[in-house]
């Protein structure tokens, strides 16, 4: 009986290293149309669909960020979560490395209340992000409704679709190489 008892803590702790709960909706009325979808269960080709909200510094920002690039790493995370935080430094290398036609977007998920974005902003500074932090709208929850869990990474064309399954969990070479595979395809 205690052999099974560890069996089943060791299985939880690795689950929950691997990704964090996605509570940051609770309470929060988002009602999205993709709201029954399941991130692993996103098919290749469906488009993300519109948002609009603000980055961490104030700026405007819509789904039109997709256009900007061949392909996006997009990458939801949140403040509590710490495989999300600890993947951070690699994803900035990430960012930096990637070529003039890709770029690497976060959305940081748990910011729909005001007062995590001073922490999301000292996490990306302390982790060297210099990529675009998407903040939490209502539209962005809409949007992401579907996510249930964090770390989840999507790989997008220009158009906003999905290139391949999502991601969940830390897995900066995962994503480097999806986007390097949809690339070399072009």
């Amino acid at each position: 009986m205690k052999k099974i008892l560890a069996m089943i803590i060791a299985i939880l702790v690795c689950a929950a290293l691997a990704a964090c709960t996605n509570d940051a909706s609770a309470g929060e009325e988002t009602g999205g149309d993709d709201s029954n979808y399941a991130a692993e269960d996103m098919e290749t080709g469906r488009n993300i669909g519109n948002f609009s909200s603000e980055d961490l510094d104030g700026d405007k920002v819509t789904e039109a960020i997709f256009a900007d690039k061949d392909v996006t790493v997009l990458n939801i995370w949140a403040t509590f979560c710490g495989p999300c935080i600890s993947e951070m430094p690699d994803l900035a290398a990430l960012a930096g490395e990637l070529p003039e036609n890709a770029q690497v977007i976060g959305i940081v998920i748990d910011t729909p209340k005001y007062e995590n974005i001073d922490l999301a902003r000292k996490i990306c500074s302390e982790a060297g992000v210099k990529y675009t932090n998407v903040v939490a709208s209502k539209s962005v929850l809409e949007t992401f409704a579907f996510v249930d869990a964090v770390p989840t990474t999507f790989i997008l064309d220009k158009s906003g679709n999905v290139i391949g399954k999502p991601i969940v969990g830390a897995n900066v070479e995962g994503y480097k190489k999806a986007a390097e595979e949809y690339l070399a395809g072009l």
